[in-house]
């Protein structure tokens, strides 16, 4: 069997994440964005959800228990609709960040056996954290599924899948539950293609720091190299003699310096590009965790218990991936204070150094401007939840 470069691993994986998209009619690889039927149904769906929300939150009976119900899913529309126009409005800037990447792949993977195994294994990793991601999406699709069946079956008690109602249908209708129940099963596929296609597009932004912290460690790694056959040399040579190679050695470095530059400047654009999306949904998931889990201390509320873990997930996936992130950063910083600088000239030294002091401040995504991209984000998310059960209970 051929093997396959990483250059067409990546190139092939991009068109597969794209065709996701497409199916909601947002072609991102496409020159530019052209609106056509799936776009329009896309945003038809999206109407639809907040129109017969808002309905459902208005005609509450009195019961302000209802409107919290019918407003618990708003998290997700706020969620979606982020993707949304985040692949309308920034379509030009995925394109070209993307191909900017496959570039990468292509240019780098013929520059030595390390380098293709490096990119190959980044590939892996990349593919597992989308196995990861769509099994996650899979299982809550099931449950919010097959639950409200099941409990008809059960002991015939109706419950939607979605939180709204539409006006006309009364739930004691069996005509009328089966429609409103189809209806929320095609919204359900809808909002739950966009998640999984705008987390893929985001997945693939952001992993590519981690491929590039480690193309940064395989340069250094390079030029450590050549600073101990420097060190090695010193010993065969009389003292004060010049030892030969200082041109390829500068050459390392300027081409570890130029790397980080490059390193620097793909953080500051992905940071751009997302932070709004990534805020809106780990903040508008973690106001659903703590809604349901408000709901479900007043009662037991089968559609909350689903969605509160479904809030969750989505909220932990960006805050696991951030927590990589910080991984990464650390990486870089610890691989550019790992240069044998003492086997450096002085004016190689004044090259690093300010290499060294932008290094310890990277370009890390943060929320609002304020909050980490990170798992301790989750946390602290929890611990509002904690004191939300607590002023419940």
């Amino acid at each position: 069997m051929e093997s396959v470069n990483p250059a067409k691993r990546f190139r092939q994986l991009t068109k597969n994440i794209n065709v996701w998209t497409n199916l909601l009619g947002v072609d991102v690889l496409a020159p530019k964005v052209t609106f056509n039927y799936r776009t329009w149904t896309t945003i038809f769906a999206i109407i639809n959800y907040t129109g017969f929300t808002i309905f459902s939150m208005v005609d509450n009976g009195g019961d302000w228990r209802v409107s919290l119900k019918a407003s618990l899913m708003f998290g997700g529309l706020f969620h979606g609709l982020g993707k949304f126009l985040t692949c309308l409005l920034k379509q030009r800037t995925m394109r070209r960040l993307t191909f900017f990447a496959c570039n990468i792949y292509e240019e780098y993977e013929k520059k030595s056996a390390t380098n293709y195994r490096t990119l190959d294994l980044n590939i892996d990793r990349l593919l597992g954290l989308m196995r990861g991601i769509r099994n996650g999406y899979m299982a809550t699709f099931l449950l919010m599924t097959v639950l409200p069946l099941a409990m008809l079956l059960y002991d015939g008690t109706r419950v939607t899948v979605m939180q709204y109602q539409i006006p006309g249908m009364p739930l004691e209708s069996n005509l009328c539950y089966s429609i409103t129940y189809l209806i929320h099963l095609v919204t359900m596929g809808v909002a739950g293609c966009g998640f999984y296609a705008g987390d893929l597009f985001v997945l693939l932004g952001l992993t590519q720091i981690l491929t590039f912290a480690d193309i940064l460690q395989l340069k250094v790694d390079e030029l450590n190299a050549a600073l101990d056959r420097k060190t090695a040399s010193r010993a065969l040579v009389s003292v004060g003699a010049d030892i030969e190679g200082e041109e390829q050695r500068l050459k390392l470095l300027l081409d570890v310096i130029k790397w980080h530059q490059l390193f620097t400047d793909y953080c500051r654009t992905v940071n751009e590009l997302y932070h709004d999306l990534i805020a809106t949904q780990v903040l508008s998931m973690a106001v659903a965790v703590m809604l349901s889990f408000c709901i479900i201390l007043t009662t037991f509320h089968m559609p909350s218990a689903i969605y509160f873990l479904v809030s969750a997930y989505s909220m932990s996936v960006y805050c696991v991936l951030g927590t990589k992130l910080e991984f990464a950063y650390d990486q870089v910083y610890e691989t550019i204070c790992g240069v044998a600088w003492q086997e450096l000239s002085c004016d190689q030294r004044k090259l690093l150094n300010p290499l060294l002091r932008e290094a310890q401040n990277p370009q890390c995504i943060k929320l609002l401007g304020i909050l980490p991209l990170s798992v301790r984000t989750a946390l602290q998310a929890s611990q509002a939840v904690e004191l939300a059960e607590s002023v419940g209970s």
